[in-house]
């Protein structure tokens, strides 16, 4: 997610806020499914994520110390799958259907009831890039995001649930002190699937 993240940063993509930038093919809308009777109660953490999203890519404004207005908006769809066994969360670079780079990712989340986290493999089509990811929730209340596979530079990752159905990925590096500070920020809102 990294690597297309950074690419469609470099590209500088604009688009208004909450706005549809993907083509056809690229929402649910409503088939969502539902989770297994016999999933584990920790599939709640993720509740969040089930749905259609317009995600906007927003940086860190340093010396605003505030988050930047979208650079781009993409699109993220959650649901349940594998017979309400799995979340299945899919991401459509900003012009999927339209431009031929953009390319499409889709997460495959497993919980792990021995080990209380998260096993995610993630896949994007841009560069054929398969990842192994982990994620639990923290007694800080905050559901934690770290990469296994491949082996990649340290940086926090985490979810937050927000008002009104929204929710955000954050993301925090290390500046050259040594210090965690902000980097990026995926801001989802809900789709109005209305006018999908």
């Amino acid at each position: 997610m990294k690597h297309a993240l950074s690419m469609l940063a470099a590209l500088g993509l604009a688009a208004t806020a909450h706005a549809q930038v993907t083509g056809e093919g690229t929402t649910r809308c409503g088939d969502y499914g539902a989770p297994h009777p016999d999933a584990p109660e920790a599939f709640a953490q993720f509740a969040f994520i089930i749905g259609d999203f317009d995600v906007g890519y927003r940086t860190w404004d340093a010396e605003a110390e505030a988050w930047a207005e979208p650079q781009f908006q993409a699109r993220w769809n959650g649901y349940y799958g594998l017979n309400g066994r799995a979340i299945i969360d899919e991401w459509f670079d900003p012009g999927y259907g339209y431009r031929e780079q953009s390319g499409t990712g889709i997460n495959i989340r497993l919980y792990d009831a021995d080990e209380g986290r998260w096993e995610t493999a993630w896949h994007y089509t841009a560069n054929f890039e398969v990842r192994e990811l982990h994620q639990e929730m923290r007694e800080d209340g905050r559901l934690w995001l770290w990469q296994v596979y491949p082996e990649a530079s340290e940086r926090r990752v985490w979810f937050e649930t927000l008002d009104n159905g929204e929710w955000a990925r954050f993301e925090q590096q290390q500046n050259e002190a040594g210090d965690w500070v902000n980097a990026v920020m995926l801001h989802a809102v809900p789709a109005d699937c209305a006018t999908d």
